[in-house]
């Protein structure tokens, strides 16, 4: 692995909902899955922290941020989860197919 690895993919964004009382809570996620999933695992050997999560610069469109991403067990990938405030500035819905860089 080099210093810096990068992983390119596109996925559609995805809800899961729940509720917290009488509050329903949504997150906006886009799965990881096949070879961008694979050298995401083989990346993160020794790197990961708390749920198996990897800490990892984010990129889709002309916005950057710092996150983490999460093993995803239904599918051997992994999970992004998506913020409020890049979801806006990317104009991002559910079911918007996004391009994603990460960079371990």
């Amino acid at each position: 692995m080099s210093e810096r690895e990068e992983v390119t993919f596109t996925g559609k964004v995805w809800i899961w909902q729940a509720r917290s009382g009488e509050k329903p809570m949504r997150w906006f996620f886009v799965s990881i899955t096949g070879a961008p999933a694979a050298e995401l695992k083989l990346a993160s050997l020794g790197l990961t922290a708390g749920f198996g999560s990897l800490a990892v610069r984010a990129t889709i469109g002309t916005t950057t941020w710092r996150t983490s991403i999460f093993p995803q067990r239904e599918t051997g990938g992994w999970l992004l989860p998506l913020k409020a405030q890049v979801r806006k500035r990317e104009k991002i819905e559910e079911g918007s197919q996004i391009n994603v860089s990460l960079e371990i």
